[in-house]
């Protein structure tokens, strides 16, 4: 599986392949770049600017005329590239959810001959990684999306039914080996994905913030508890990072 790429980090958009054919072109290039190109590196800057400004300022309080200066385009170009901006915040946030879940599934792949106590907590491990290895991360997905519009609560509402059909799976597959009682496991999924995101954000909005590694312990204790109890399921030795952590 292909390396995850973090959102939010300038990247240099694909050159354009020359064409030999006659149609004429719609726009006008300059400095040697196609008029493309120069779109994409619009829309690259804007998302670069979107991250920030939404992640420290708020998505409420950053205009789009303060969006452009950062992003050093002008209006038109930024309702070309996106046409609101409730379309960008959208944007930054399908960035960081992909990202996420590609950082997940790798995680799933390389610990897939392991235990599943093992795997799903390298996954929850990497799912948290994923976030707040830049803070940003977790601001635009548990704090800035929220109350935006009903699209936007709409798509947040389908990918935290994503992260919840993931716990279900799991919990069904552990059912299927004897482990766990059958049963419907789609409540206590929502319970752990609505856990994961209020430890998420109080982290984020803290005075003096946990280690995140202590959130991260705290959100596996959150699982084993109601998808698995917390007896049978402590934390092994050998489970990557399982070691409970005591506050000071």
């Amino acid at each position: 599986m292909a390396a995850a790429s973090p959102p939010g980090k300038s990247r240099k958009p694909t050159p354009q392949s020359s064409s030999t054919d006659s149609a004429p072109r719609a726009r006008r290039g300059y400095a040697g770049r196609s008029a493309d190109q120069l779109a994409a590196e619009r829309r690259e800057r804007l998302l670069d600017a979107a991250m920030e400004l939404f992640a420290t300022r708020g998505y409420h309080h950053t205009p789009i005329e303060m969006l452009c200066s950062q992003a050093r385009v002008t209006t038109r170009h930024f309702y070309e590239a996106f046409g609101s901006r409730e379309a960008l915040m959208m944007a930054v946030y399908e960035q960081v959810i992909a990202y996420a879940q590609q950082v997940v599934l790798q995680a799933l792949d390389d610990y897939r001959e392991a235990t599943p106590e093992v795997a799903i907590e390298a996954a929850i491990r990497a799912f948290v990684r994923a976030y707040t290895d830049d803070p940003r991360y977790a601001r635009i997905v548990c704090i800035e999306v929220v109350g935006i519009s009903e699209p936007v609560a709409q798509r947040r509402s389908e990918v935290i039914r994503e992260f919840v059909r993931l716990i279900e799976l799991y919990a069904e597959d552990l059912a299927v080996r004897g482990l766990l009682p059958r049963r419907d496991f789609h409540l206590a999924g929502v319970a752990v994905a609505g856990a994961a995101n209020e430890l998420l954000g109080e982290w984020l909005r803290a005075p003096r913030p946990p280690d995140i590694e202590v959130v991260t312990d705290e959100i596996l204790l959150v699982f084993r508890a109601v998808i698995m109890g917390v007896g049978p399921c402590a934390a092994s030795g050998d489970a990557p990072g399982a070691a409970q952590r005591r506050r000071k």
